[in-house]
């Protein structure tokens, strides 16, 4: 049951990922209609983002970690010649990323500001693995 929640919420990811990536400016992911879906921790507000991350809700923060990680595993998949969107960072540098427009924006939702993210992140992403 739990990996089906986790397959939702990774789906959800593919899918704003995507829409972002190709926009030339930064606005929030919705369908024509002015809305969007967003599953688990990405529809948390950016506030209560911040508050899981500074420990204020307990069981919470594996959740937000494991969204982000899906997130932009999604983002790899799903966005084209994108081998990693982090250009070898961790997630944990793109959670600090997210914290920081998450406090200038309290009230985004998680998945839109992963969308920011991973659109500013585009152009400097790896298409093809480092060479060692």
């Amino acid at each position: 049951m739990v990996w089906i929640g986790r397959s939702s919420a990774v789906i959800a990811a593919f899918v704003a990922a995507t829409v972002f990536a190709a926009m030339p400016t930064v606005v929030a992911a919705k369908s024509v209609e002015g809305r969007f879906v967003a599953f688990g921790p990405g529809n948390w507000s950016c506030t209560d983002v911040v508050a899981v991350a500074e420990g204020n809700h307990p069981g919470s923060q594996g959740r937000l970690d494991g969204f982000i990680a899906g997130y932009l595993t999604a983002s790899n998949v799903m966005l084209r010649n994108t081998y990693d969107i982090q250009a070898g960072k961790s997630a944990s540098a793109a959670k600090t990323a997210v914290l920081a427009f998450c406090g200038e924006n309290p009230g985004i939702k998680l998945a839109n500001a992963l969308a920011v993210h991973t659109q500013r992140q585009y152009p400097d992403r790896r298409s093809v693995p480092r060479q060692p």
